[in-house]
């Protein structure tokens, strides 16, 4: 009697474990990523900033794939498309860029924009203090394959509309 109450117990436990691993992966595997955008409309996303922001597209210049290699040493083949604007004349420091990344090269743009930003943060430091304080305070990171740098009063409300 003993021992088939051992058996059983034993038996029972097992089976409460697995269930238990069943259930915990279940949950795990049915969460949404919202942070890793599938596809990204770079046209709609492109006007939703415009939109939403402060930025005056007849003051500012559309950044192309040259501009990402001349300015900002990104390598073309690390460049599936780009959209952003940065100003003509330096009277802003308001910009962005939002990149979709060839696969395995998120940290190779990343760290260019990392790059770009300390060059930036030393040409706005000693000029208009206001716009120094949204250099100090750009966003770079990235979403999946899109990476960005933002440059504005309005950075939060642009990482958030890459979905």
């Amino acid at each position: 009697m003993k021992k088939t109450n051992i058996i059983l117990g034993i038996v029972i436990a097992i089976f409460v474990i697995c269930a238990v691993f069943i259930l915990v992966n279940a949950v795990i595997s049915n969460k949404p990523d919202d942070t890793v955008p599938v596809n990204v409309d770079f046209a709609a996303l492109s006007s939703e900033i415009e939109e939403s922001t402060n930025f005056d597209s007849s003051k500012m210049k559309q950044i192309t794939i040259e501009d990402l290699q001349n300015d900002f040493s990104i390598n073309s083949e690390w460049v599936k498309q780009v959209i952003g604007q940065r100003p003509y004349v330096n009277v802003t420091s308001s910009m962005y860029v939002i990149v979709e990344v060839t696969e395995g090269n998120v940290d190779n743009v990343v760290s260019a924009f990392e790059k770009y930003g300390e060059s930036y943060d030393e040409m706005w430091k000693d000029y208009l203090t206001e716009e120094y304080e949204l250099v100090k305070n750009r966003k770079i990171g990235a979403k999946g394959n899109y990476v960005y740098f933002i440059v504005s009063d309005y950075a939060s409300d642009i990482v958030d509309l890459i979905k």
